[in-house]
């Protein structure tokens, strides 16, 4: 007993002492997580980076994703303007990047982020002529802001994660 005390405290202090640049965010469901490839007629569209929408410390992101040849891409970045938490009114950051995929079947770009809600859509235009849609959203926090959540999570009676 007290061995396994002792492993699961040193497992405790490791974990606690790695800076974890990146945070899943596993509190908001969103349709479009679930969505990672998305095939029509023959066509393929696979997003690599981020799998899923996520809370992170770092405002420049790599998307990355797979597609088939000839395949049009255009990555739009949207910040949260709204005042209100509960609100979100999105506005474009800037000018939308358009990717034509080509033999290697693999696309990516590097986009800036602002702290708060980001919203990275991909519109996909497939050679023959098919479209697509797929979202993912990005909060950029403080380092602060997300010790401060994970503290909350932590701190929270076992009662209440089960009535929830």
């Amino acid at each position: 007993m007290a061995k396994r005390l002792i492993i699961g405290v040193f497992i405790f202090l490791a974990l606690g002492m790695f800076n974890m640049p990146c945070y899943a965010n596993n509190t908001v469901n969103r349709p479009s997580d679930e969505i990672r490839r998305v095939e029509t007629g023959g066509y393929f569209f696979e997003i690599i980076e981020p799998e899923r929408s996520i809370i992170t410390t770092d405002k420049n992101a790599l998307v990355s994703f797979r597609a088939s040849r000839d395949t049009d891409i255009c990555i739009e970045v949207y910040h949260n303007s709204s005042i209100e938490k509960d609100k979100e009114k999105y506005i474009l950051l800037y000018d939308p990047i358009d990717i034509t995929v080509g033999a290697l079947q693999r696309g990516w770009a590097s986009v800036d982020l602002k702290l708060g809600l980001n919203k990275i859509q991909f519109m996909i235009k497939y050679k023959n002529g098919s479209e697509d849609s797929i979202e993912r959203i990005i909060n950029v926090m403080d380092a602060k802001e997300i010790k401060q959540l994970l503290q909350d999570v932590v701190n929270k009676p076992t009662l209440s994660r089960w009535q929830r």
